[in-house]
């Protein structure tokens, strides 16, 4: 990957050394810079353009028309960053698009890019030797016409890509199993086997879709078994790699079994469920396509119900009551795909 960004900021340096005229000693150029979260700074990306070349004088403001202006904006979709440098040389512009794993990854790129564009040399490249002087002339010479500026040699990868033909943001995929604990649902807490599919195509915004299993459990005078599937959405709030957090809303729908314990015959009855779930995740990536994952939120009964059984006897017993809110709380572990 580094190989990959170290190239594409070769292949606009050779670009724009070859479409821009020999500049001055020092050049004074307007950087507007816009960092995704947790990208280094304004000023470390200035650092490390003037550790490569002490030629480039950054400014905020363009202080005139005549001042190239150099455009540094950078995103992230999922485990991708996308970085973009865009150069407004007097109304021509040059723009390109960069990828990595990591912000520092892509910004020094950029920083390099930057840095070359001011100062070809800046990477040990000899500069042209300077003609010999001509003896004096006995008689004034002609003006000999300029030669015609060399055109810029056309690179298989074009650097003004119209914004329609960029790349567009693959969709990544996700699996996980784990397991879940909460109450309402039955008059203790209940576990269930959990399985999820998710994706973060559009990131910030990420959504899965989820199934739950609870296998019979009871207490001394009930028993209980569910299945639910589940439907959510959160929103990245915060994105410190190799760290995640984000807020998250579902919608659960299912059915439970509940039977009377001590009760001869067993007298069983089944209800819906269906509850909304607000909470918060938080997302470890760990080596290679791998992420454990645990959230913790509220559980809000949608259908309050009655979970009542009738005895052999004629009287009615109430197995449960649901209650109006209880909690939820989870840990699994998956894995990135596609």
């Amino acid at each position: 990957m580094k190989d990959r960004v170290k190239w594409c900021a070769a292949l606009t340096t050779a670009y724009l050394c070859m479409a821009s005229p020999a500049r001055a000693d020092k050049e004074a150029i307007a950087l507007d810079y816009q960092p995704s979260a947790g990208c280094p700074d304004r000023s470390k990306f200035v650092e490390r353009v003037q550790a490569i070349t002490s030629k480039a004088e950054i400014v905020s403001d363009d202080g005139g028309a005549q001042r190239r202006k150099f455009g540094i904006h950078v995103s992230r979709a999922a485990n991708v960053v996308h970085g973009e440098l865009t150069i407004d040389d007097r109304g021509v512009k040059t723009t390109r698009m960069v990828s990595g794993a990591t912000c520092d990854e892509v910004i020094s790129a950029l920083a390099l890019a930057t840095a070359l564009a001011v100062d070809p040399e800046a990477l040990g490249a000899e500069p042209q030797p300077a003609p010999a002087p001509s003896p004096p002339p006995t008689a004034a010479p002609k003006p000999k016409p300029a030669p015609p500026k060399p055109a810029p040699a056309k690179l298989g990868n074009d650097l003004t890509t119209p914004p329609s033909k960029r790349e567009p943001r693959r969709p990544l995929l996700e699996l996980g199993v784990g397991a879940r604990v909460g109450d309402t649902l039955a008059p203790f807490p209940k576990v269930e086997g959990t399985a999820e599919l998710g994706t973060s195509y559009w990131a910030p915004f990420e959504t899965h879709l989820g199934f739950a299993y609870g296998p019979p459990q009871h207490n001394h005078q009930t028993q209980f078994s569910d299945w639910t599937g589940s439907l959510g959405m959160g929103y990245r709030m915060f994105d410190l790699e190799p760290f995640s957090v984000w807020a998250e809303a579902g919608f659960e729908l299912g059915q439970v079994h509940a039977t009377g314990r001590n009760i001869t015959p067993a007298f069983s009855v089944d209800r819906t469920w269906a509850a909304v779930d607000v909470g918060v995740r938080a997302r470890l990536d760990g080596p290679g396509p791998l992420f454990f994952l645990a959230n913790v939120g509220g559980r809000a009964p949608v259908l309050l119900q009655r979970y009542v059984v009738q005895e052999n006897t004629g009287k009615f017993r109430e197995l449960h009551q649901v209650q109006q809110l209880g909690y939820l709380l989870g840990l699994s572990v998956g894995m990135h795909f596609l």
